[in-house]
């Protein structure tokens, strides 16, 4: 093989909804560190137990801990939105040589998540890409063992990456024999 060959095109519309996701991300987090300084300046408790206890801003420590645990949800929901786009794969790509794949993926934010390089052995997928149903032949039949994504994983990773069955294949029959495996783990 003299030249790189791109296996898979995403769709070109996951532009404007990974976009949208990583602002979504940012508001997530502007949205609990903002409850979090509300907290952490406002939170109030009684002093005392009687019903008209005069009411005091709560103990720094616990001001701390619920500011803390609001960030921390914060944070938590701004990285699962973007741990989305870092595993859906924009191009595959079959490199010169015919033994290592390209994935690019829709990270933006941290460049070691933009592209990765694996032997293409060290991937398969338990799902056909090739149903025969749709004009491309690549259309879910409807059962849930054809979603529409594949899920194409890596070995040594707890984490698969996706490629959307709208998305362009070069030769979806050729790709089930590369990395179609139902039996892998």
């Amino acid at each position: 093989m003299k030249k790189d060959v791109v296996f898979y095109s995403a769709p070109d519309n996951v532009k404007r909804t990974f976009t949208w996701m990583y602002i979504s991300a940012g508001v997530q987090l502007l949205f609990w560190g903002n409850l979090a300084s509300l907290a952490y300046v406002s939170y109030t408790v009684k002093d005392g137990e009687e019903e008209d206890a005069p009411i005091v801003l709560a103990p720094k420590e616990k001001r701390v801990g619920i500011a803390a645990g609001l960030v921390a949800v914060g944070v938590g929901i701004a990285s699962f939105m973007c741990l989305y786009p870092w595993r859906y794969i924009d191009k595959l790509i079959l490199l010169k040589g015919a033994t290592t794949v390209k994935l690019v993926t829709h990270a933006r934010l941290i460049q070691s998540q933009k592209a990765k390089l694996y032997p293409i052995e060290q991937l398969y997928c338990k799902q056909k890409v090739f149903t025969g149903a749709g004009t491309k032949g690549t259309d879910p039949i409807g059962s849930v063992s054809n979603s529409s994504h594949i899920f194409l994983n890596a070995r040594g990773e707890k984490i698969a990456y996706m490629l959307d069955r709208k998305g362009t294949f070069m030769d979806s029959k050729l790709f089930d024999g590369l990395w179609y495996n139902s039996h892998a783990r």
